[in-house]
């Protein structure tokens, strides 16, 4: 249900359903909308994580230096990587990267979405996941992270889906090895931050 709700935020307050491929503005109020729906969310799921006898710290949500420092190497990783997909994208494929989005919200906003959505989608998409799946071991586990994580990012078109894929199976590695949410965080943050402001109008 959880799976299904987060799913529903990502996609149904945007009008259109996420096999869409046009390039959609990004603007204040279905921002806000995202994050109200998405705080909401994240109460009723922690509360019958309560019930159930799990927590954000039950999936390593420790605020830590040390840990935030690991998030900023992680940031550097997935940008990295980024390079890297795009220069197979257009050298090798011959194809623009194009992540269908058009940037219209003002900085507040990008600041609220930017401190919100990371927690809400590395809780989901990372620690509760790998609560529930790491019985079947490393790759199923990181690999239904990933494809998870690259589902509910559908509206972003094949390159966006390709990325968050690759960042999907870079931060299941390092969950796994480490089992610490908040550099996830930290570098979700940083990645939302870093491609809202660039795009900014």
């Amino acid at each position: 249900m959880v799976h299904i709700t987060a799913w529903i935020i990502h996609n149904v307050w945007v009008g259109h359903a996420p096999s869409s491929v046009e390039t959609r503005p990004l603007q204040n109020d279905g921002i806000i909308f995202l994050a109200v729906m998405e705080v909401m969310t994240l109460a009723i799921a922690l509360g019958i994580g309560r019930i159930r006898g799990w927590s954000l710290a039950t999936f390593g949500f420790r605020l830590s230096w040390k840990w935030a420092a690991a998030g900023v190497f992680l940031f550097a990783a997935f940008f990295l990587l980024q390079q890297v997909i795009g220069f197979v994208t257009r050298e090798v494929f011959h194809s623009a990267v194009d992540y269908h989005r058009i940037n219209q919200l003002t900085l507040p906003v990008i600041v609220l979405i930017s401190l919100i959505n990371p927690i809400f989608e590395e809780t989901i998409e990372s620690g509760y996941i790998f609560y529930a799946l790491e019985k079947h071991g490393l790759w199923l586990t990181v690999v239904v992270s990933a494809g998870f994580r690259a589902f509910l990012h559908a509206t972003m078109g094949l390159s966006g889906v390709v990325a968050m894929f690759a960042q999907g199976l870079l931060y299941g590695l390092f969950y796994w090895r480490w089992r610490q949410l908040w550099p996830l965080v930290i570098a979700h943050a940083l990645q939302m931050l870093y491609s809202l402001l660039r795009t900014m109008p």
